[in-house]
């Protein structure tokens, strides 16, 4: 984690703030948080992946230097910056290995460039690990120790907890369940490989197949909405559509949905957690579908000791799960840096 001793002394002297960082496949998402995790302020911003890594910087910089300044404002100053970012990263230095969604950003020096953009140390994690994080610091995971968190949007992304402790694994890609194989014979949907089950129950795999029930008359109220865009059938999209009494819609999302919750169940056999938090937009859109296509899936599917022992529930902190875990565990180190440069 980067910084300087001049930001630690300076922040002691002052009421202090955190920001988070979502980076998302379509967004940009940045939190001012106070010393107990309340919300100070926000800025919501879209990602740009045909204008590249230049406009990715500006838009970043926009989010920092919004959220610094309503911090100046607040008589604060920020003590720490965390991000949480849909990509493969290297842990220690903050750089992007991989970054699926925006390839122009393979190899940015993310963790540098947030501690240029704030002046202060910057801390960078993937973005599902650190929304589990935020959920057992803050949410509904608090108090558990064996938890497993995966998130439906986008794509599909997983995280664990043993122990109480954040796993990452070898190379910080731990929880990778999007990539989990479930059908080697099924849909390759912009994976590496075919059949996984980011390319069966993510919104972009939902969303093509809505597409062509709208272009096929078999969802009438979709078609409405949408057309017969992909690109324009969103989360709420589709909740609405089934709202709007689009059977077929609603019978093909809890299919996939419990299909998801049958290939869970194999991780669940494996880890034996005490919950299984459930988040990201599409769950958001439609809580008690997923809960209940998801659940039954893994419960009718594990042994009877693992089964009777979890609980299938809903993220809490929704849309700021990865902000605020990213801001926390950045605190976190903050404060243990502050504490070694005190002991020196």
């Amino acid at each position: 984690m980067a910084g300087t001793a001049d930001t630690l002394l300076y922040s002691a002297m002052r009421k202090r703030a955190t920001i988070g960082v979502d980076i998302g496949g379509t967004k940009i998402l940045g939190a001012l948080y106070d010393d107990k995790f309340r919300v100070l302020d926000e800025i919501k911003l879209k990602t740009r992946p045909e204008k590249g890594e230049k406009r990715f910087t500006k838009s970043l910089a926009e989010v920092v230097g919004r959220l610094t300044a309503a911090a100046e404002k607040r008589g604060r100053v920020v003590a720490a910056v965390g991000a949480g970012c849909a990509c493969s990263l290297e842990p220690k230095t903050g750089r992007i290995k991989r970054f699926l969604n925006m390839p122009d950003l393979d190899g940015y020096e993310l963790g540098k460039r947030l501690t240029k953009l704030s002046g202060a140390p910057a801390l960078v994690g993937n973005d599902v690990q650190l929304g589990l994080y935020g959920e057992q610091r803050l949410g509904a995971a608090r108090g558990y120790k064996h938890v497993i968190g995966v998130f439906i949007g986008t794509g599909v992304g997983g995280a664990v907890i043993i122990d109480g402790k954040l796993h990452v694994g070898a190379t910080g890609d731990a929880g990778e369940i999007g990539h989990y194989l479930i059908s080697p014979m099924g849909p390759l949907a912009g994976s590496e490989r075919q059949g996984v089950l980011d390319d069966w129950i993510s919104r972009t795999a939902i969303a093509g197949e809505a597409a062509s029930f709208a272009a096929k008359q078999w969802a009438p109220a979709l078609f409405k909405l949408a057309g017969t865009d992909a690109g324009r059938i969103r989360s709420g999209t589709l909740a609405q559509s089934i709202d709007g009494g689009d059977k077929q819609i609603e019978a093909m999302i809890r299919c996939r949905a419990r299909t998801a919750g049958i290939a869970l169940s194999n991780l669940v056999d494996f880890l034996n957690p005490e919950l299984v938090v459930l988040g990201g937009g599409m769950v958001e859109a439609m809580p008690a579908l997923f809960l209940k296509e998801i659940g039954e899936g893994i419960r009718r599917h594990t042994v009877k000791s693992v089964r009777e022992a979890v609980k299938i529930v809903p993220a809490s902190l929704k849309g700021h799960a990865t902000a605020a875990g990213a801001a926390h565990m950045a605190w976190e180190h903050f404060l243990s840096h502050a504490s070694m440069g005190t002991k020196d």
